[in-house]
């Protein structure tokens, strides 16, 4: 940068010297003008092609060093903060595009970025992978790295990964088995038990495939009906009274009587409000608090008009009444009459 600057005034002192002698006035100024204009932008093109090529000297010596490493080595290297995040990142896309058709490579490099939570840089990897080789058995390989990562995420784009082979082959047995159990990690049961039963139909009763996927379905059971059991619910009375189209969310929150965080909050599309709403242990958001342990609570529905669970002024909420605690499998009847001013 302060070669570029010295430059133009280099430049501009010359200018002033050269036709110091030859225009006058408002040409003199305009001349003068010009002149910084095209020493400025010559210092700005020689200040960034010197810093281009410093980038590149710098990729080339650090890819030098790196050569010679696996990836789990790269990793490790990574893991112990000798080289940084973005080194490691530029070191494995320059190895897949010297080699670009070299399917596995893409895969690895995807699995390096799942490993550092880059997952949109992975899903780009995979798609590389998968262009190359458009098989049916790499695009679930990639699908269950996600699903083996186990965020909502990870798990919503091996989703999209299993469902593109399912669309052309709804009875392809790998697909039905992965959707399954990607469901099920999200808590999905009564899907992932749909997928599962189609696969079941594939199956020869009584052999060990049919007996592993029957095992599977009858744990999903067992989920179902914890599930039933392990939530309150909550209807909206006056629904068909609501101009629904006004807002954007709606958030069914659990809090206690003397104000603060809430216990627990569940986010709610605006269509599922049609059916009772459950809230679960799993909604709770303060650590060490049981759901069922909370006393002198308030159950509450509302709707917000911006999408975020902090109350803003026109919103609409119900609440019941002050409850000593919660019993599993209740479930509350609430109008919602309310502005939040």
């Amino acid at each position: 940068m302060l070669i570029w600057i010295a430059f133009s005034l280099i430049a501009l002192a010359w200018a002033a010297w050269l036709f110091s002698g030859i225009f006058h006035g408002s040409s003199k100024k305009i001349i003068f003008l010009s002149m910084l204009l095209v020493a400025a932008g010559a210092g700005l093109f020689l200040y960034q092609q010197m810093g281009a090529h410093k980038e590149i000297t710098q990729l080339a010596d650090t890819h030098q060093q790196l050569a010679e490493l696996s990836l789990s080595q790269l990793a490790d290297k990574a893991d112990n903060k000798e080289i940084t995040i973005e080194q490691l990142m530029a070191e494995l896309r320059l190895r897949n595009e010297i080699h670009p058709d070299n399917e596995q490579g893409w895969i690895q490099l995807g699995q390096v970025f799942i490993q550092f939570g880059r997952l949109q840089l992975a899903d780009q990897a995979f798609s590389r992978a998968v262009y190359i080789n458009d098989d049916d058995a790499i695009q679930l390989e990639t699908a269950r790295y996600f699903i083996d990562y186990a965020q909502q995420d990870a798990l919503e784009r091996a989703e999209r990964k299993i469902n593109l082979v399912l669309l052309e082959k709804p009875s392809h047995e790998g697909a039905l088995l992965l959707q399954g159990i990607n469901a099920f990690k999200q808590q999905n049961y009564q899907v992932a038990k749909d997928y599962w039963q189609r696969l079941l139909k594939l199956r020869d009763r009584g052999t060990e495939s049919y007996n592993l996927i029957q095992q599977q379905i009858e744990m999903a059971n067992r989920q179902l009906l914890l599930e039933q059991n392990n939530n309150i619910k909550i209807v909206v009375n006056n629904l068909s009274n609501i101009p629904l189209q006004s807002f954007t969310k709606a958030f069914a929150i659990v809090r206690t009587v003397d104000g603060g965080p809430p216990i627990a909050v569940k986010s709610v599309a605006l269509t599922e409000l049609k059916e009772p709403i459950k809230i679960s242990p799993d909604n709770v958001m303060l650590p060490d608090v049981e759901l069922w342990q909370a006393v002198d609570i308030k159950v509450e529905i509302r709707l917000s008009q911006s999408g975020f669970a902090q109350p803003n002024p026109g919103d609409l909420y119900g609440e019941s009444k002050v409850q000593s605690n919660l019993t599993p499998g209740e479930t509350f009847h609430i109008t919602i009459d309310q502005t939040v001013k």
